[in-house]
């Protein structure tokens, strides 16, 4: 099947099913590069900004710096 067919009809999927295609995909890729990267049926932690005040504070003073020399 050419790849311009399968993008096609990939885009007619809804999107739980496109988030099981990339999770196949990323792991089928996985697989060629290191068979021991991703162990089956186990839980990796993943990063989330919430609750990250310091972040936020960081953020939000550059933001203020920013102002402040537009202002001048």
């Amino acid at each position: 099947m050419p790849l311009a067919e399968l993008m096609s009809q990939i885009q007619g999927l809804p999107k739980i099913d496109k988030l099981r295609l990339m999770q196949f995909l990323a792991t089928e890729l996985v697989k060629e590069e290191d068979a021991n990267f991703f162990v089956a049926n186990q839980e990796y932690p993943v990063w989330s900004p919430y609750n990250c005040s310091e972040a936020a504070n960081v953020l939000m003073n550059l933001l203020a710096t920013k102002q402040q020399k537009q202002n001048d």
